[in-house]
């Protein structure tokens, strides 16, 4: 069943024991982003601050919506999708793979519970809602770390939704990490600030999971992720329109932001703990967001993700859609392979292959980088099809016999690059450039039949034998009973 919104989907969680109130004050400056990182580390159920200091008490905080959960990381992330809770990361991604590739489209709306409130001009006051200071090292409060941005083409022939954090600046605009690569800084860059001209933006906050799953979901440009949200939920999201600009935000948000990005305004933004596990981001010039409506339901819900080392509260899932965004990818491009998993920092992709013609792993490395997926994942790691992508032993193993240190490591010079990877050096953190590696921990093609035969269960008796013994297993005693863990 589709979540109708955030709160339906909140509900579910508390009646299966995966949400905890947190009815005790909590201080938004450092505390609440604490304990949040605590709880996502212990697998504790997501949480719902209900008393934030020195906020009104109307003024709610989710966090790990879709953290790490215990028995199977992805759990949570298995309810969201309406799906068993021990769902395997591979079958999620088919899953997800299945959804994206039946697109619902939307519906619009004239009445939703996100415009009970409604502030414009100098009423905007970003301050009142309980955005966290997560961290002693980060530039300030964030108030956009796991929402939906809204933008559009100028010709409005496409709307895209990203999410790019957001740095509070003050009570009437917002900070905006707006790399070029990204579809929705694309947008602003290359037709509106070009052209010396403001973009209308929207930041809908606290949508149902679809949505939020959706936006993350790393497709190609020029697809609504609209239509995408609708195929995750296998009904339609509905939208309504701004109040001061014509983009469409979805109708279930807790909280929306309206406003727009001036061309070639810039105020310093940062840092701010990332995805790959590092404060690896200055303080720098970035574009600025001046929000001028604020709508919202009553009670509001704010949504946070706190990013860091894997496994963190989202990231992990990011690596999820990232995956079955980029196996479409490279389906569409007719290329042969097995499995694609991104790693759960984001900064790897791991796919298992065959070599099929000589320096096979050229072509399937130089494919992943020129997606929308891979332009920014440095690190590219080919294995046997033999090699479970998703199990980090497997693919270790495979790297450390497998790769030759001279033949197999295969590096490509100034790649673009992103100020968040903790690897490049301050110069090329400026120019956004750097560098991107191919391992290939496959056998090479000439070996063909001659490679060195794999020693486990699989592969070294025949099926014969391996069929008596799993027919006879319980026989020998080694039943179910006698697993371990």
């Amino acid at each position: 069943m589709p979540y109708a919104d955030l709160r339906e989907y909140i509900d579910r969680l508390e009646r299966e024991g995966d949400l905890k109130r947190i009815t005790a004050e909590v201080d938004w400056n450092l505390e609440l982003g604490a304990v949040m990182r605590r709880a996502n580390d212990l697998r504790e159920p997501a949480l719902l601050f209900e008393s934030i200091k020195g906020c009104s008490p109307e003024y709610r905080v989710l966090a790990n919506m879709v953290g790490a959960s215990k028995g199977n990381p992805y759990g949570r992330l298995c309810r969201a999708m309406d799906l068993p809770y021990d769902t395997p990361p591979l079958e999620i991604i088919d899953e997800f793979i299945r959804r994206f590739q039946n697109p619902i489209r939307p519906v619009q709306v004239d009445n939703a519970p996100c415009k009970e409130n409604i502030i414009k001009g100098e009423d905007v006051d970003l301050t009142r809602f309980p955005s966290p200071h997560f961290r002693p090292m980060d530039g300030g409060r964030f108030m956009g770390t796991w929402h939906t941005d809204v933008t559009a083409s100028r010709d409005r022939s496409w709307v895209n939704w990203g999410m790019y954090r957001h740095m509070l600046h003050d009570k009437q605009t917002l900070g905006w990490l707006a790399n070029p690569g990204q579809h929705g800084p694309g947008i602003y860059y290359q037709q509106y600030e070009s052209k010396g001209e403001a973009m209308p933006f929207a930041i809908a906050i606290g949508t149902e999971p679809a949505c939020s799953l959706a936006t993350i979901s790393l497709i190609p440009a020029n697809i609504d992720e609209a239509d995408l949200a609708g195929g995750l939920r296998g009904k339609p999201i509905e939208l309504i329109k701004c109040e001061t600009n014509d983009l469409l935000v979805p109708a279930s948000a807790e909280i929306v932001l309206e406003g727009e990005v001036l061309p070639y305004e810039r105020r310093p933004e940062g840092p701010f703990g990332e995805y790959p596990g590092y404060f690896a981001s200055d303080s720098s010039p970035r574009p600025v967001i001046h929000i001028n409506c604020i709508t919202h339901r009553n009670n509001p819900i704010l949504t946070v993700s706190s990013p860091g080392k894997p496994f963190d509260d989202t990231t992990f899932v990011y690596a999820l859609c990232g995956s079955a965004a980029l196996t479409m990818e490279l389906r569409r491009l007719g290329l042969p392979f097995n499995k694609v998993f991104l790693t759960p920092e984001m900064m790897g992709v791991i796919i298992s292959a065959r070599e099929t013609y000589p320096g096979f792993v050229h072509t399937l490395s130089s494919a992943v980088w020129s997606t929308k997926v891979g332009v920014y994942r440095p690190t590219v790691i080919v294995v046997g099809e033999d090699v479970d992508v998703s199990n980090a032993e497997e693919v270790l193993w495979a790297m450390t016999t497998r790769i030759h240190p001279v033949r197999d490591i295969h590096v490509q010079k100034r790649a673009p690059s992103s100020p968040l990877f903790p690897f490049v050096s301050p110069d090329e953190r400026t120019t956004l450039t750097g560098a991107n590696v191919c391992y290939d921990a496959t056998f090479p093609f000439e070996w063909k039949d001659q490679a060195p035969k794999v020693v486990d269960f699989e592969h070294a008796w025949p099926e014969e034998i391996k069929g008596r013994v799993a027919q006879r297993w319980e026989e020998y005693g080694l039943g179910k009973e006698n697993k371990q863990g």
